[in-house]
């Protein structure tokens, strides 16, 4: 579901200062008002492990592993992993599952196994806001507010409950309308 042309990340940024009473920035990348700079330091880490921390349908990616270096020990083969990689969802064996029966070890930008093919699902670094799922973006902007709300309200207990009451309130709802989305039924399933 693709968002509204208009969203940028100084508008999350917005979103999540306007949650916990902060001043608006008019750019997040050349502001330099402490709200700005505070944006500058959260935001790309916020990002990275929400999306590292689920399953996002926007955010899936498929690849077949190209070879790597071969290990010095324990593992006969190697594989690298695609630029984008966050985490792995699954490994193809015949058919995509979520349980892994494959033996691996992921070291850096590789993943170690005694397999000699790898087909992987994962999560991919996706930057571009408007490749962003709706309720993806909520969520963001909730952990956003919430790890802005030390320094720049100095920890404000009220504005924390408001924030975590939110999100407690959202994530069922993000988690089953994502679990909608799929059949499972793909190749050999």
């Amino acid at each position: 579901m693709a968002l509204s042309e208009t969203l940028t990340e100084t508008n999350i940024c917005n979103q999540a200062l306007g949650r916990i009473g902060a001043n608006q920035i008019k750019n997040v990348e050349t502001d330099t008002t402490v709200p700005a700079i505070q944006c500058r330091l959260h935001y790309e880490q916020t990002r990275d492990a929400l999306l590292r921390s689920y399953s996002w349908r926007f955010a899936s990616g498929r690849a077949t592993l190209d070879d790597g270096d071969t290990p010095d020990f324990e593992w006969s083969n190697a594989f690298t992993l695609p630029t984008d990689f966050m985490a792995i969802k699954s490994i193809y064996e015949g058919r995509f599952s979520s349980t892994n029966f494959r033996n691996y070890a992921i070291e850096g930008d590789e993943i170690l196994t005694n397999e000699t093919t790898m087909e992987i699902r994962y999560v991919k670094k996706v930057t571009d806001v408007l490749e962003f799922d709706p309720l993806f973006v909520k969520v963001l902007i909730l952990l956003l507010a919430d790890v802005l709300i030390g320094p720049l309200t100095g920890g404000d207990a009220r504005i924390q409950k408001k924030i975590d009451d939110a999100l407690d309130e959202l994530m069922p709802s993000v988690r089953a309308l994502d679990g909608q989305e799929t059949n499972t039924a793909g190749r050999f399933e």
